[in-house]
């Protein structure tokens, strides 16, 4: 009897020590020193409001990559730099004048900053060279992210199901053994208490056997599907855009910026020069005042005093972040929807127009898609794309139908999208 004791013991002491385990890495994983510290808070804040449009820890951007600069040079001289790099590069300072020749001898803007804030932005430094409390931002990473959460969570939850399983079923074995050892030898074997005959019977726990198999495909399903999608993802740019200002207050049209939405496969995403068919004259926002602006300037190289390009400047691509993102085995062609569908912008972006920040608004899923071109009548009226289905401009003329949805020329087709 003691053994079947011991041996039910161990299986709860093993069961405490997976999850007490289980704790222990979730929080070495988290715990990272100098991340929740407020100087590290502030660092953060300054770095991305003034110096992330031009640095990054780790790579060279417009100018130098920032990991191991807090060691590389003197407090006094990074004071110096930060504040007034051409007061250096004028006084013929070795170190500054390096940067500068190496960088195209583009300007660092002075930086109207306090010491104490340097600090801040050095401790910040410090810590995303030493031990990065933030992965490196990339197109992908909270999308990614997101779907590693989901991973993880489904494994957790099948794991605790099938361990909560064999809980009870070694609970019931035991107790079986036990009475059956108490009948061998002659022992009073107790009647199951009231509550136990109410909730180990085996129609009860058929019944929650079943229910859990039920909840478990349920969520194993739920999360599956949810695997790379993002709606709701608003990621930070590079550069603050806002399309409330420029698609609502301003009027401008989407394809003006977004000029392949209408011609081809993707909409593409405008380049700096096309900001600069108006920003050479707007050097100004009503909101971020010249900061967001002069961004665009110094990755096209536009001097807004003399008003003119900068001659043999190296242009700095913008690295916008993007948002609305088919898995590769998807096909989906802009044009297809924009000038054969006479489809607007917002029918899969949302009210883009009244966005301060981009998000993806739909969740575009299969499902999502399907719905849509089920219900989507299709505008044969003056659109010859649409002339080579007689039939049904046949039947339309003679009222024996009063409509035709995409799902009626093949929009549900397997091949259609996943060709």
């Amino acid at each position: 009897m003691s053994i079947f004791k011991n041996i039910f013991c161990h299986k709860k002491v093993a069961l405490l020590t997976l999850l007490l385990s289980l704790f222990v890495v979730f929080s070495n994983a988290n715990a990272q020193v100098g991340c929740d510290s407020e100087a590290y808070k502030q660092g953060e804040s300054i770095f991305k409001a003034n110096c992330a449009s031009c640095h990054k820890i780790g790579q060279n951007l417009t100018g130098p990559a920032l990991a191991g600069v807090h060691e590389k040079y003197e407090r006094e001289w990074l004071y110096a730099w930060i504040k007034n790099s051409q007061a250096l590069v004028k006084a013929g300072d070795a170190d500054a004048l390096k940067i500068f020749n190496e960088y195209n001898k583009s300007v660092m803007p002075a930086q109207n900053i306090k010491d104490e804030q340097i600090e801040q932005v050095l401790a910040y430094i410090e810590q995303e060279t030493n031990a990065p409390c933030i992965p490196p931002a990339n197109d992908s990473n909270d999308s990614n992210q997101a779907g590693s959460n989901s991973v993880f969570l489904l494994f957790l939850g099948i794991i605790s199901t099938i361990l909560l399983m064999i809980f009870f079923a070694l609970s019931r074995v035991n107790s079986a053994l036990s009475n059956m050892v108490k009948e061998k030898l002659g022992q009073l074997v107790p009647e199951p208490a009231g509550i136990d005959r109410k909730i180990f019977n085996k129609k009860t726990m058929a019944v929650a056997s079943i229910l859990g198999i039920i909840a478990l495909g349920y969520y194993t399903v739920e999360s599956a599907t949810a695997l790379g999608r993002q709606q709701g993802y608003q990621p930070e740019q590079p550069i603050k855009f806002s399309h409330k200002l420029h698609a609502g207050v301003q009027q401008i049209e989407c394809q003006y910026c977004h000029s392949g939405a209408a011609k081809g496969k993707s909409a593409v995403i405008p380049s700096a020069n096309v900001c600069m068919n108006c920003h050479k004259g707007i050097s100004e926002g009503p909101k971020y005042g010249k900061t967001e602006i002069a961004k665009i300037y110094k990755a096209v190289g536009w001097n807004p005093e003399k008003n003119e390009y900068i001659k043999g400047y190296k242009e700095k691509p913008i690295e916008w972040i993007r948002i609305h993102n088919l898995p590769d085995h998807v096909y989906f062609n802009h044009s297809q929807h924009v000038t054969a569908g006479k489809q607007e912008c917002q029918t899969c972006h949302g009210p883009i127009e009244e966005m301060e920040v981009v998000e993806q608004h739909s969740s575009l899923g299969m499902g999502w898609c399907i719905n849509c071109h089920r219900q989507t009548e299709v505008d044969f009226r003056g659109n010859d794309y649409y002339s080579v289905y007689e039939q049904f401009h046949k039947d339309l003329k003679d009222e024996k139908i009063n409509k035709v949805t995409v799902e009626d020329i093949g929009g549900t087709e397997c091949q259609k999208c996943h060709y």
